[in-house]
């Protein structure tokens, strides 16, 4: 099979994978919000759906469809282009996708979220459709906690503390960016941001919004980002979701 990505495919090559026996996709979560100043608003949704291209391929018998570009960032809106829905609407939206896709034939849907703010609500969404699609086995990897360990267990491998990894905009983001879309990232822009404990500061960001964690909107510092960590990163969070994702299915 050529195509994975729903959205390149014809309708008829849509119905041949199905009839072949792929009965598995992965939707991707990100979001528009803003990045520092050295990554583009769309980082998440970018960094998803490239992520999520590399799932499908390495679990071979999986499609990939359109990621969500706009997702929960509420507290993203002090800062200037960003986009938020609530988290009712994301919700629903989740549902709607949910069914849609199980309405084809998909036995097996793996959503994805590349945006922290996603996370929490994706999980209520997956809870509250999971009852009306029984027949379906929904795959959400909704812990945070875990998806960041191990970002700072890899940037360790690379020199990188957690510190300067960072859980936005850092260098794990944009070293990630440099990987996938380079010609989006401004390095004579970055800017070290919030350098000190990244998982106390996320209560912060939740509560009172970026601005009270860092005035350019950065946890970490992204100045020694480099194409070859991201390369390291995105075949980590791979590894790290097929591997969660085959777990699921078996069960």
């Amino acid at each position: 099979m050529q195509k994975r990505n729903l959205f390149e495919m014809t309708r008829p090559e849509v119905e041949q994978a199905i009839a072949s026996g792929i009965d598995t996709v992965i939707v991707p979560f990100g979001s528009t919000e803003q990045h520092g100043l050295h990554l583009p608003l769309g980082t998440d949704a970018i960094l998803g759906e490239a992520l999520g291209d590399r799932v499908a391929r390495s679990l071979g018998n999986a499609l990939l469809a359109p990621g969500l570009p706009i997702g929960c960032s509420e507290h993203h809106m002090d800062f200037a282009g960003s986009m938020t829905l609530s988290q009712e609407t994301f919700i629903q939206v989740v549902a709607d996708l949910c069914r849609s896709l199980a309405h084809h034939g998909f036995k097996h849907i793996a959503l994805i979220p590349t945006h922290g703010g996603n996370f929490a609500p994706l999980a209520k969404a997956v809870e509250a459709i999971r009852p009306e699609l029984p027949e379906v086995n929904l795959i959400a990897f909704t812990d945070l906690m875990a998806f960041m360990d191990e970002i700072f267990r890899v940037g360790k491998t690379q020199k990188v503390t957690p510190e300067q990894a960072g859980g936005h905009s850092g260098e794990f983001e944009t070293s990630l960016m440099l990987t996938v879309r380079p010609d989006l990232v401004a390095m004579n822009e970055a800017q070290p941001g919030y350098v000190g404990d990244q998982l106390s500061i996320a209560s912060v960001v939740f509560e009172k919004g970026f601005r009270a964690a860092s005035e350019i909107g950065v946890l970490g510092d992204p100045r020694d980002a480099s194409a070859a960590n991201g390369e390291v990163y995105m075949a980590a969070i791979t590894d790290l979701l097929v591997r969660f994702i085959k777990d699921h299915k078996r069960k």
